[in-house]
């Protein structure tokens, strides 16, 4: 019974994860307008959410302090992207680089513990290596990339890392 809670706050996410890409991606001039506010919020409700889920599915996560530090770091990147609108915008881009680069390395440690029960290998290695190109992309071609790029760039990998999510919670309830 407490898989089946743990699946459910995988779905939970990747719906979440869904929701948030759709919010930056449907609406790219909106997003090129309000680049800050939009990415803000998405970052702030995610970092909300990730803390949320590490304490409550403490039983399965093995290192609820580094999904927590994750969480706070998402909301405090969000939190000065929206309340400290003078602090230079490519320092918070090279931020959101850098969270994406780490989080590759987290969801490719997260995608190898549970591989006995993933049976998607295509989401077990395009998935981490989706998340790791975003941030790779932000953090190299920092100095030319415009908000616009940034912004489509956060969503697409939100949107993938949404999908692998789902799918995931679809491939262990077929299975439970």
């Amino acid at each position: 019974m407490p898989e089946k809670r743990f699946l459910k706050f995988i779905l939970s996410e990747g719906i979440l994860l869904m929701l948030l890409a759709l919010c930056i991606l449907i609406l790219p001039k909106l997003t090129e307008l309000s680049f800050g506010v939009m990415l803000s919020i998405s970052f702030i409700v995610y970092g909300f959410y990730k803390i949320f889920s590490v304490i409550s599915c403490r039983n399965y996560v093995k290192n609820i302090v580094t999904g927590i530090l994750s969480g706070i770091f998402i909301l405090i990147l969000g939190s000065l992207l929206l309340f400290v609108p003078k602090i230079n915008l490519l320092w918070i881009i090279a931020l959101i680089g850098v969270y994406f680069l780490l989080d590759s390395i987290s969801l490719s440690s997260f995608m190898h513990r549970i591989d006995k029960i993933y049976s998607s290998a295509w989401c077990r290695v395009f998935t981490p290596a989706v998340v790791f190109l975003t941030g790779f992309i932000i953090v190299t071609g920092l100095p030319a990339l415009t908000f616009w790029a940034v912004s489509m760039l956060c969503g697409t990998a939100f949107l993938i890392k949404g999908m692998s999510k789902i799918t995931l919670f679809n491939n262990n309830n077929n299975t439970l």
